[in-house]
């Protein structure tokens, strides 16, 4: 107990307690995995048929006929802004394409195709105007020739979407 209670013991304790207390924090940071960013976890082409496709065809069913109330606009824009959203992901793909300045402006071109039908069915939701459905068709076809313009310039097998 004696040993304990000297003052050099004590200091040599307190100084190994707190280098443990501070090496603790950057262990802790160290194994907390993966860093906190964006990361593809599908490849592209299953991108394209697990998550872009269905999207895609829950738009085209919603934009199929003139909504007729609130719920069928708020349903349109729902879909759309969705698509929109999710095209957000060709952004970051595990592929040698990803660097290529055309492909951005691809994934670009068919993100804002969906945000606009997104903001016309946003105005046809607030208006419950009828006539507003030209300008969602007129939209949503911009939709269907930016997914086809992508697949040409970069999808060799990719098929044609259908507007």
């Amino acid at each position: 107990m004696r040993l304990l209670s000297s003052q050099p013991m004590r200091r040599l304790i307190w100084c190994a307690a707190a280098a443990l207390l501070a090496l603790r924090p950057v262990a802790a940071v160290q194994s907390t995995g993966p860093a906190a960013q964006p990361a593809a976890i599908l490849e592209n082409g299953e991108l394209m048929e697990l998550v872009i496709k269905p999207a895609y065809l829950e738009l085209q069913l919603a934009v199929a006929r003139a909504p007729a109330d609130r719920k069928a606009w708020a349903t349109v824009y729902q879909k759309a802004v969705r698509l929109a959203e999710m095209q957000n992901l060709l952004f970051f793909r595990n592929h040698e394409t990803i660097r290529k300045a055309e492909w951005a402006a691809a994934a670009a071109r068919s993100r804002q195709a969906a945000a606009d039908v997104a903001a016309a069915a946003l105005t046809g939701l607030h208006t419950i105007d009828g006539a507003n459905y030209d300008a969602v068709r007129a939209k949503y076809m911009r939709v269907a020739d930016a997914c086809n313009g992508c697949h040409r310039g970069f999808g060799r097998e990719a098929p044609r979407v259908k507007p």
